[in-house]
């Protein structure tokens, strides 16, 4: 991917933007029409999370293995949903794309064709759909036959793009006219990932006003907001810009609904979260969760000039019908049988926000054709290892047969920071590793996708950071401490590119590394870390969130935040010895380690 530059002239139309929201924001008087009850279902940022994830949840006051979410699930829900529904909105408020191996093979198609199946009534645009740039996006486009629509991002006449979205689209629902206007966040978008230079960003709230008032001086007084802006930014468009009803949010991965409180999950608001609009009407935001894990389900009641007087909102998460699994007494894993099966069944039965749902047959049979590529797939060869790259779990730490660490790791961190810094605005200064994260050594010979995903096996991501130089030194500290101390893992022991360190394995806590160097992404140079300096650091988004003792980097995710790419972890590297074509052993891996003291 090549290297997307941020133009004088977009800074200039985003910042005449905002300059021009603020003076000519006004409301429109809505036209009056009929009244209209609505359900509205839906979903946000699937990341090609196709299957289901087994994960543990709180059921009935015990730890619980189930089968969560899958689109073949979520099939079946809105399938049965829409037959209780009268009148029906099925939308996906974007990033379908980048997570699994299936956008990894199938760029977007395999997403598209399931999305198809369930027949969403629109979608919009993520900022991940642009990852792969304009040729990927064409291509899952192209497989689409769902309405997309996107107000803030309009192709140049030339672009292969153009044509392929609309602002809005009017849909007729139960005799009246709805109309549904998309959005995609711009700054992300534009830093993070590979939009054309082709495609044109405007201000997320002056693209929603343009919108509003076309669609309104149209006669359509009932609106929805499709909209990849973020929870955050949601909330201010709703209060800012007069005349949407509702919005639907992704970006954000936003768990809305306190009783998910009950199985464990932590909502961060009500679901929906009522604003009320600077015309004096309620807007509610609605947002899914991530992963197809969760349907938003609400039901809303229009007066005759558009204004919602009532609204009943239930997020479900989507559980399957085939895994029930605790553990006993022994502490061994168990499945749910006979009384015990029959007694959760009716625990379920009683909450409304907790479905049990097969698999849809038309969506199974879809999804089974991808799922015999990946296979065959995998066996791609992309590039040739030279020699042997040593790693796995006798190399995590430098120690007196191998002095310097693992080398796999090491050049894994290389492949990390390489594709951080051939995309987006390309600012990334260093990534950091768990050797842990990287499971074998890298054989010598044929380097296949499965070869990739055996060395990278975990659901990782990568997840970028701004720091100060004080901070990346603490979490470099954290992670040697927790890889040497008793209780901990040799995992933890971090690797890098772009950054090179010295450290010793005794001592306190903040005294062991003794030397930090960043390697300037402009010149070249190493320099000694700058500890009141701002630098962005790339992780995995297994460390991002304090594991491994990696503790400062998941206190910085929850007090101020990161931004996770989503781009595949062992994709990366996939992608790296891809273009490479020929890779081995890195003549350093960046770290001097006094294993003796």
């Amino acid at each position: 991917m090549k290297k997307t530059i941020v133009s004088l002239g977009l800074l200039l139309t985003l910042a005449t933007s905002q300059m021009a929201f603020s003076a000519e924001t006004k409301a429109v008087k809505p036209k009056k029409t009929k009244a209209l009850e609505l359900t509205v279902l839906h979903i946000n940022d699937h990341h090609s999370h196709l299957e289901s994830d087994k994960m543990s949840l709180t059921l009935d006051g015990k730890p619980t293995t189930v089968n969560v979410g899958g689109m073949t699930r979520m099939a079946e829900e809105i399938a049965r949903l829409k037959k209780e529904s009268k009148n029906t909105l099925v939308l996906h408020a974007g990033d379908a794309m980048t997570g699994t191996l299936y956008y990894t093979l199938f760029e977007g198609v395999a997403d598209a064709k399931l999305m198809n199946q369930i027949k969403f009534d629109a979608t919009t645009l993520g900022n991940h759909e642009f990852d792969g740039g304009n040729k990927v996006l064409k291509k899952y486009l192209t497989a689409l036959d769902v309405p997309v629509v996107s107000a803030n991002v309009t192709p140049d006449e030339t672009s292969e793009l153009k044509g392929e979205w609309a602002p809005y689209i009017i849909k007729k629902v139960g005799g009246e006219q709805v109309g549904i206007i998309g959005l995609v966040v711009v700054g992300k978008t534009v830093a993070s990932s590979n939009p054309g230079k082709d495609l044109k960003f405007e201000d997320e709230r002056i693209a929603t006003q343009k919108a509003v008032e076309e669609l309104t001086a149209k006669g359509i007084n009932k609106i929805i907001l499709l909209s990849h802006a973020g929870y955050d930014m949601n909330l201010e468009i709703a209060k800012e810009v007069p005349g949407i009803d509702l919005i639907v949010s992704g970006d954000s991965h936003a768990l809305l609904g306190t009783q998910f409180k009950e199985i464990g999950w932590n909502p961060i608001a009500d679901y929906p979260t009522q604003v009320t609009s600077k015309d004096g009407n309620p807007v509610y935001i609605l947002e899914a969760y991530n992963y197809n894990y969760v349907l938003g389900n609400t039901k809303v009641k229009f007066d005759a000039y558009g204004i919602i007087k009532k609204i009943e909102g239930t997020p479900e998460v989507i559980i399957g019908d085939n895994l029930f699994q605790r553990k006993g007494a022994d502490k061994k894993d168990y499945i749910l049988e006979g009384a015990e099966k029959e007694s959760l069944m009716k625990y379920i039965a009683t909450k409304n926000f907790i479905k049990v749902v097969p698999e849809n047959a038309e969506a199974k049979e879809i999804l089974s054709t991808y799922q015999k590529e990946k296979v065959e797939l995998g066996k791609q060869i992309v590039g040739k290892v030279e020699v042997v790259v040593p790693g796995g779990s006798e190399n995590r730490i430098p120690n007196a047969v191998n002095p310097n660490g693992s080398y796999a790791a090491s050049l894994v961190t290389e492949a990390f920071l390489y594709k951080l810094q051939t995309m987006g605005t390309g600012d990334v200064d260093m990534f950091l590793q768990n050797a842990g994260g990287v499971r074998t050594a890298i054989p010598a010979g044929e380097f296949s996708y499965d070869t990739g995903y055996n060395l990278l096996p975990f659901a990782n991501t990568l997840y970028v950071f701004s720091m100060s130089g004080a901070e990346i030194k603490q979490v470099m500290e954290e992670a040697i401490e927790y890889s040497t101390k008793e209780g901990g893992s040799t995992g933890g022991f971090p690797y890098g590119a772009g950054i090179r360190y010295e450290a010793k394995k005794s001592g306190e806590l903040g005294t062991r590394v003794t030397k930090v160097e960043v390697k300037d992404r402009i010149t070249g140079e190493w320099k000694p870390l700058d500890l009141a300096k701002t630098y962005k650091i790339g992780t995995n988004s297994y460390l991002a969130g304090g594991k491994d003792g990696w503790v400062t980097f998941g206190k910085i995710k929850d007090t101020r935040g990161g931004t996770d790419t989503y781009i595949d972890y062992a994709k990366a590297f996939i992608d790296y010895v891809a273009d490479k074509k020929s890779i081995t052993i890195p003549t350093t891996t960046n770290v001097k380690y006094d294993f003796n003291k």
